[in-house]
This record gives structure tokens, sequence and C-alpha cells, in this order.
């Protein structure tokens, strides 16, 4: 077992020095190489970047609110209806149909709205710096009908868990792709059943933390069904692909 595994070992160093070394294309193959590790340590370095940049906003920004939490807000009421106001837009899908006021720190909300999107605004009312209640006298509605201030808009999306979104952040990325190892790790020391379902599961987080790739299109069970220019797109990237390969080939 030693011998073959040492054999196959030293069957890939003496494979790879001699693709490497070769007398006509040896030069230009380093070369490439060269440019692929700066590449992919440029890439690691911004990678830790972006990452210690969110640990640490998502740090203040938590300890901003703790902070808030018990600290008393003296705004008046104008400071207040703007904070109102600067959510709308991230809550319900017609902004402009709402109205705010703010008397001694109670907030009324009128104006037409549509009916699922009343306890998302509440709620987030709720929690805003300087509100001490809300009145609300909201026109609710099942549907935009007739409507003109409720016509087109842009549905919003309710607050998703951030590991039940389809991107993650990268502090998220993080602590996945350490649990998955982790789990990756554990399993492959248990070695039973178990341990390699375990372990599977690890690999499968690891990768999708480190590719940013829902774990249905990783397992091929995403949605294929695409409109004619997505369909053409991965045909036309494929070729593309298998062109370069084959100009990379010729070249080497």
């Amino acid at each position: 077992m030693n011998r073959g595994l040492a054999l196959g070992a030293g069957l890939g160093i003496g494979t790879g020095v001699m693709y490497l070394f070769d007398p006509d294309r040896g030069k230009r193959r380093r070369a490439l190489l060269r440019d692929k590790l700066v590449w992919m340590q440029r890439k690691t370095d911004e990678c830790i970047q972006v990452t210690a940049r969110d640990l640490n906003n998502r740090a203040s920004g938590i300890a901003a609110s703790i902070q808030s939490r018990f600290a008393s807000d003296e705004a008046n009421d104008t400071v207040v209806a703007e904070r109102v106001r600067s959510k709308l837009g991230r809550i319900v899908a017609h902004p402009g149909a709402i109205e705010v006021a703010v008397e001694n720190g109670t907030v009324s909300l009128s104006g037409p709205i549509l009916e699922d999107e009343v306890a998302g605004l509440t709620s987030c009312v709720k929690w805003i710096p300087g509100v001490k209640g809300i009145n609300n006298n909201l026109e609710v509605h099942k549907e935009a009908g007739n409507h003109p201030a409720l016509q087109g808009g842009r549905e919003r999306k309710a607050y998703e868990f951030e590991f039940l979104q389809e991107n993650w952040s990268p502090a998220a990325r993080l602590i996945a792709g350490v649990a998955g190892a982790s789990l990756a790790v554990y399993g492959g020391t248990r070695r039973d059943a178990l341990g390699a379902g375990i372990g599977a599961a690890g690999v499968l987080l690891l990768t999708r933390g480190i590719t940013n790739t829902e774990f249905s299109r990783l397992a091929g069970l995403g949605d294929e069904q695409k409109t004619d220019d997505e369909r053409t797109g991965p045909a036309h990237d494929a070729s593309s692909v298998e062109s370069l390969f084959a100009q990379s080939s010729a070249a080497m």
C-alpha cells in the first residue's frame, strides 16, 4: 500500500517536472503557472480584507444596536418622522402612498397599503429609535385593484435569516467554511457510516461557503427552465471555454 502510494507520488512529481521543464514550452508553462499563483494570492488577500471588513462592520452594528437599546433617545418628532420614512422603501412596495405623522414620539401611519405588508411595516416602525407608540390608520387592501396609489411598485421581500438567503455575506461564508471543515474532519475520524454522512455534510457546507452557490445547484437540482437567452447563454459560455481551452492547449 505504501509502496504503491510512493510510486504514484513519484510518477506525479516526475510528470509535473517534465511538464514544467520541457525544453520547448517549459518557460511559457512556468510563466502561466506563476501568473496563476499571483492571481490566486491576490484573490485570497481581497477575500480576507472583505471578510475582515464585513466582520468589523457587523460587530460595530451589533454594538451600536445594543447601545441604542439602553440609551435614551430624545429625538424630536421631525427626526423620528424622517427615520420612519427612510425605512418605508425597504418594507412596502408603494412607500409614496404611506403618510407619516409624529406627535410626542407617537407615529401615525395612514394611506393605502397591501394587506401582506402591514405586519412588516408596523413591526419595523416599532423598533425605530425614538418611536414611543403607533397609531395604525392604514387603509388595507388585499389587492392593488384599481387604486392609483398601489399601481406598479416593486415587491419587497420579507427579511430572511442569513443562511436562508441565496447569496451569503463574507462573514456567513467564513462561518460556513469553518463549520464545514470541522464537520468534515470530525466525520473522517469516526470511520463509520455516521461519520461518512457527517463528513459529506461538512464537505457540502464547506463547498457552499467557498463557492457561494445554493445547495440545490450544488446537488444539480436547480431549475433548468430558463428563458431562451439564459438557455443559449450557458451553451455560448461552454463553447467559449472549449475554444479558449483549445487555444491554450495549442499554445502549450
